[in-house]
């Protein structure tokens, strides 16, 4: 009985503890979060920018440069989706680039090529700039809130050396549940 007791105790311990660390887990601001609209995607700024603009917005991405001009630092990111916790996920799902235009000085090596931002900012409009010979609509972001992180490392599964005689055998612990060595189907 005890036991059971224990084990119950654990177990909403453990549900307590990890709602609380999802709750926590976001990089931006409770405020900011709050106030930004997660409707406004980067294509609907492009069609329509003076709708949108002085909007707060999150977005994320992959920084393809950083420049710091005489007045301020331009960091140009590849668009990309964001997770519950405002982490980039899927890099193959761009909608497109950003600008985050900063008035203040940003080391450009803190901002380097490669490495993953999410900016929460707010929109002041488009500056239309050359990718090669095409001119392509900027989105702008005056950021109110910034974070950089080292792009995360892909998941990889390596073969078990025990295949295909690992799955036959009735008597192996996780059989024929959860294998470290195979990602779920």
């Amino acid at each position: 009985m005890k036991s059971k007791i224990l084990s119950i105790l654990l177990l909403a311990a453990h549900c307590l503890l990890t709602a609380f660390f999802i709750a926590g887990c976001s990089v931006i601001s409770k405020d900011i979060r709050r106030e930004a609209d997660r409707t406004i995607t980067l294509p609907m700024v492009q069609a329509n920018p003076d709708v949108f603009k002085g909007k707060t917005v999150i977005w994320g991405g992959i920084i393809i440069s950083s420049k710091n001009l005489a007045d301020k630092t331009v960091i140009e990111a590849l668009q990309t989706p964001l997770d519950v916790s405002d982490r980039v996920t899927d890099k193959e799902l761009s909608q497109g680039r950003f600008l985050a235009e900063s008035s203040s000085y940003l080391d450009t090596f803190l901002y380097k090529e490669g490495k993953e931002i999410i900016v929460a900012g707010i929109i002041k409009g488009i500056s239309l700039q050359k990718i090669g010979e095409r001119d392509y609509a900027y989105p702008v972001l005056e950021p109110l809130q910034m974070r950089v992180f080292e792009p995360q490392p892909e998941i990889r599964y390596r073969p078990s050396p025990w295949w295909p005689y690992q799955l036959y055998n009735p008597y192996y612990p996780s059989y024929p549940y959860y294998d470290p060595y195979y990602p779920p189907r």
